[in-house]
Order: structure tokens, then C-alpha cells, then sequence
């Protein structure tokens, strides 16, 4: 029997050295499930600001959050120090081999659920791009979104799968464009990637700018897939300077002169003008699709059509220090293409875009200044993206910066699915997959809400990085309803579990926590704080999910859950305990120290 109501302040030693729990106001209980947990304007109570353990900065910042096992495998890395074994993850990080086990056996379990992934770019065309049925057209991009979440919950190679979201939005195509787009996304994944190792984003950036460019998906979203001359279209000529190169900020001096723009220090003009996207669009004439147009085949492969090309009798083409004076035919556009890459203002942006997704929203301006000259004195190198993010991520800017970035949509439920090991390869629906299917579209909807579904945002700027632009509260409910969505999943039908998932949080936290007298909720709530965050937050936001536990399991902070008779893990649905495990590691995802890297 209970001397004190658990209700009233009680007192732990488990969590520190004495905290004092009070109930919120007005002695409700609060069910995650029944989205009255979180107060209208979110406060981190309690929050001291202090930077967390080393391997958990690491790998809340340059991967998608720890899964099972992550810390520990960081922490017992060779090196003798945190330098020292920051220096080979890595090392192992960028250069990704072409295996890549958990995800691939889920692909191959999956079979032909995923076989638009590994389609030919002739048979994506052929067979979906130019199919009648809209379901089949639509069939590659909804397989792709699916293929994003398996690599990011469980690609042994996290920070490749963090890079490519960094090039899918800089390099950006917004999936739903038209039929071209939505049946050829998974050729422009592979554009962007290169071969199975994905070795082309740590490569030379003139390369992925280049296969980016020729790709039928983006050709189609910008407008350059039938370029003809006299009549030249200037959207993709102005986003790849604006966008994909130097950037509007620094390095646009809009309606001018081009002779009155000056030159850098490396004696390159400093930027571009309104003439220079009019002519880099007459340098983009005649680049095309094989659309069956001309009496060309119809096979969605890049095609430079000569005839359609800019007819030099009417004076050279000049972009920056570019001059071409006679047709050298598709090579006009490579050549500007190459200046445009191995440009100072290119390697300048993208530093600044790279260091605010490793570091900041707003880097400090010495590394962004270094990182620039490490891009631009590598222009000419194979591996230079590679030595570009090496840069950063062995930066004491990056090692020791904390809380300057908040979790966007994705990558929250990304963490979500790691720290609770949720066992789930969610598919487009076909035969005998409905359940998978009835999920995976679940999230969808849920990431579409919130803002951040993969390759479905119309702008070419592809979605936003700086932590402003998702902290506000349609944002972060929208994150909210994902998470608790996700991690609340369960079939029904028990006699087909393999069909979706069944998460028994219940169970890994028994396993956990072996000894049942331990499975009290300051244990709990520190045991999952560590699985989610890899870090234990300050006293007195862990006060709210420890106090959350005991009030809905009906016992004191430091008393075992039933009495030490162990947590119930038989019931596979939504039934007390795992609801108790379920809310709670959602609840410490979604506090405000836990959206922050």
C-alpha cells in the first residue's frame, strides 16, 4: 500500500544524486496515444546545454542516429582517444563498399517488390515512363521513397545515406513533375550515385554535375529536354548557376554589363550575370531526350540533337571566361559545365551548404573558408568530395559543435525506427503484401504532412536545412504524429506477422534490463534514453519521462514495474505495457534535447 500518492513529489537517487518529480498540473495522466502528452509550445526544462558523449555527437551528426550496438562499436574502435577513433569511422564511412548486408538481404527477401529499383533506364522508360495505367507509372518513385527508408534505418554505410539526401536536395527533382519523372526517378538516384558503392558522390563534383544534367528526370523537371535553338528555354541554365554552382547569394550581379563584373583572387570573373544565363541556354541547345521525337528511338537516353543546335554564324557563345566560337556540338555545354564546377564560387557554396548540414546552421566562416579551398584545390581530383567531407567531419567545428541543428522530419523518424529496432521492409502494394504497403503508405502520408516525403518538394531547391524552418508547431505535431504513427504499428492478424510488423518494445526492454527488481522507470527511462539519443539527458528533463512511466504504470519512480514480477511482453498490440514502452521512447525522441544534433 502507498504512504505517499504517487501523484505528489517523490524522490529518486537512481537518477542523480535526489530529484524532486512533480506532476503536471492538474494530476492527469498523459497517453502518448491520445495526443494529449505534449503541451502547444514544447519547453525543454531543465536542459543544461552540455555537450554529449563523443560517439553520440558523431553519430547524430554524420549518421542518422545510433541503432543498437552503435555506440558501443564506436567507443571500442581503435585510435586510443575520441580523435583518434573519430579518424577511422571515418575512414570506413567514405569509402563504402558496394556490400551492403542488411540492406541488400531486405531487398532480396523482397524480390520482385523492389524490381524497378534495379531496372534497366531503357526498360524504366519503356515499361513504365510510356506505360497507360497510372499505377504503373507511379510504381518507380513509390518504390524509391520505400528504398530511401531502408537505406537510412539500416545501410551499414550512414553517412553515404546522409550525403545522398544532401545531393538529392542540391542536385533536386521533384518526383511528381510529369509521367518522365515519376517513372524514371530511380535512373537519376543511380545518376547521382554512380555504381552500387555510390562511389560518384565521393567523387569529382564536375561528374555528378554532369550525369546529373544528361539524366532524362532532370531534363524533364527543368525544361531542357527538348533545348532548341532559336528559341532557347533558360530555366536549367539558370539553376544550375543559381543552384547547382556558384549560387545567387554571392555571385550574382544580375542585369549588368559582364565586363563590369570583377575578377576574384584566383583571377576568375567573381560571378554571373543575366547574359551569362542567356547564353549558357544557347550553349544548351540541341541537348535533348530519345523521346521518339525526329525519328529518334524512344528510350529516355540522352540524345544531342545537332540540328537544334545554336548556329555560331550569329557571334561566339561567352559565359564568365568561357568563350566558344565555332559548334564543338554537345561538348559546348561539358566544357562550360567543367569551368562552372572547378569555379571558386562553386567550391565557396557548396562548402557553406555542407558545413551547415555537418556543423550548423551557421558555420563558423573559418571552416567554411577552409572547406572552400579544400574543394577548389581538389577540383581536378577523383576522390575529391571524399577529401571534402573528411575536411569537415575531423574539423574541431564539427567534433565540438552541439545543438546548432534540429532533426527534420525524415530524419526523426529515421531515428525513431533505429533506436526502437524496428524489424519492418515496407513495400508497394502487390500480392500478398498489403499489410507492408497499408504501413509504408501510412508513413508516407505522415512524412507528407510533415513536410519531407523524399523527392516531393516542388521547388529545384530541394527541402531546407536550417533548423528554423521545421521548429515551427505544424512542423513538429506533423513529426509528432510520424513518430507515434510508426512506432504504435501492429498487425492484426497474428497468423501473418511477417506482413507488417509487430514492435515489442516490452520485450527489448526486458532484455535489456535483465534483472526484473532493475525494470524500474528511472531505469527505464535512462535505459531508453541511451537507445534513442545515445546520451542520457540532464536531470531534469529525464524527470518527465520517468514520471511519465511510473504514473501510467501506476508505481513509485524507483519501484519495479509489477512489483518485479517483469514487464508483460504477450501482448503484440497496443496493450498496456508495450503502450508504457511505446510512449516513452517516443516521448524522449520528441523532447526538445532530442530533435537537437
Amino acid at each position: 500500500m502507498y504512504t505517499l500518492s504517487r501523484r505528489q513529489f517523490v524522490t529518486s537517487g537512481s537518477l542523480a544524486a535526489g530529484i524532486s518529480v512533480a506532476t503536471p498540473a492538474g494530476g492527469q495522466s498523459a497517453s502518448l496515444f491520445d495526443n494529449n502528452l505534449f503541451p502547444a509550445k514544447p519547453v525543454n526544462r531543465g536542459d543544461t546545454g552540455a555537450l554529449p558523449p563523443f560517439a553520440a555527437r558523431v553519430l547524430n551528426k554524420a549518421a542518422f542516429g545510433p541503432a543498437r550496438g552503435d555506440i558501443a562499436a564506436f567507443e571500442n574502435l581503435p585510435g586510443g582517444s575520441d580523435f583518434g577513433r573519430l579518424q577511422n569511422w571515418v575512414d570506413e564511412q567514405l569509402n563504402p563498399t558496394a556490400v551492403d548486408p542488411e540492406v541488400d538481404n531486405r531487398i532480396a527477401q523482397a524480390g520482385f517488390e523492389f524490381n524497378t529499383i534495379t531496372a534497366s533506364d531503357a526498360a524504366l522508360w519503356t515499361q513504365y515512363v510510356r506505360s497507360d495505367e497510372s499505377s504503373v507509372r507511379n510504381r518507380p518513385f513509390s518504390e524509391l521513397d520505400r528504398l530511401v527508408y531502408v537505406r537510412a534505418a539500416y545501410s551499414r554505410w550512414q553517412f553515404r545515406e546522409l550525403i545522398a539526401d544532401f545531393w538529392n536536395n542540391h542536385l533536386h527533382v521533384y518526383s511528381r513533375t510529369n509521367n518522365e519523372t515519376r517513372g524514371f526517378m530511380p535512373s537519376y538516384d543511380r545518376a547521382l550515385r554512380g555504381d552500387a558503392a555510390a562511389s560518384r558522390m565521393f567523387g569529382n563534383y564536375f561528374d555528378l554535375l554532369l550525369n546529373s544534367a544528361r539524366n532524362a528526370a532532370m531534363m524533364y523537371f527543368l525544361d531542357n529536354y527538348r533545348n532548341s535553338w532559336p528559341s532557347p528555354n533558360e530555366n536549367y541554365a539558370r539553376e544550375v548557376l543559381e543552384l547547382h554552382t556558384l549560387g545567387a547569394v554571392e555571385n550574382y550581379y544580375g542585369a549588368v554589363d559582364p565586363a563590369t563584373v570583377p575578377d576574384n583572387a584566383f583571377g576568375e570573373r567573381a560571378g554571373y550575370t543575366e547574359n551569362d544565363v542567356f547564353q549558357f541556354a544557347r550553349a544548351l541547345t540541341g541537348w535533348g531526350v530519345a523521346d521518339g521525337d525526329d525519328g529518334a528511338p524512344d528510350t529516355g537516353a540522352f540524345l544531342f540533337r545537332p540540328g537544334r543546335h545554336y548556329d555560331y554564324s550569329d557571334g561566339p557563345i561567352e559565359v564568365m571566361d568561357v568563350t566558344i566560337a565555332s559548334d564543338g556540338g554537345e561538348n559546348d555545354v561539358i566544357q562550360i559545365l567543367q569551368y562552372l564546377a572547378e569555379h571558386f564560387g562553386t567550391a565557396r557554396f557548396i562548402a557553406q551548404k555542407l558545413c551547415t548540414r555537418l556543423v550548423g546552421d551557421n558555420p563558423p566562416e573559418s571552416l567554411v573558408q577552409s572547406t572552400a579551398m579544400e574543394f577548389y584545390n581538389r577540383r581536378s581530383d577523383v576522390d575529391q568530395l571524399r577529401e571534402v567531407y573528411r575536411h569537415i567531419l575531423l574539423s574541431p567545428e564539427f567534433q565540438n559543435t552541439w545543438s546548432e541543428k534540429a532533426f527534420r522530419p525524415l530524419e526523426t523518424m529515421i531515428r525513431a525506427w533505429r533506436a526502437a529496432d524496428i524489424d519492418f521492409t515496407p513495400t508497394v502494394n502487390r500480392p500478398g503484401t498489403s499489410d507492408r504497403n497499408r504501413i509504408a503508405s501510412g508513413i508516407n502520408d505522415r512524412l507528407e504532412d510533415a513536410g519531407q516525403r523524399p523527392w516531393n518538394i516542388e521547388f529545384p531547391t530541394g527541402y531546407p536545412d536550417f533548423k528554423a524552418y521545421w521548429r515551427g508547431t505544424g512542423a513538429l505535431i506533423s513529426s509528432w504524429r510520424l513518430v507515434t504513427y510508426l512506432l504504435s504499428r501492429r498487425d492484426d492478424n497474428s497468423s501473418n506477422m511477417a506482413d507488417g510488423f509487430a514492435l515489442n518494445l516490452a520485450q527489448q526492454t526486458n532484455t535489456l534490463i535483465p534483472d526484473a527488481n532493475n525494470r524500474t522507470p528511472v531505469q527505464i527511462g535512462n535505459t531508453l534514453a541511451l537507445e534513442a539519443l545515445g546520451f542520457i539527458p540532464d536531470a531534469g528533463t529525464m524527470v518527465i519521462v520517468i514520471q511519465f512511466i511510473a504514473d501510467q504504470a501506476g508505481v513509485f519512480v524507483s519501484e519495479p514495474l509489477d512489483n518485479g514480477a517483469g514487464i508483460d511482453t504477450s501482448d503484440l498490440g497496443n496493450g498496456n505495457y508495450q503502450r508504457i514502452m511505446r510512449a516513452a521512447m517516443a516521448l524522449i525522441i520528441l523532447l526538445p534535447v532530442g530533435q537537437r544534433r
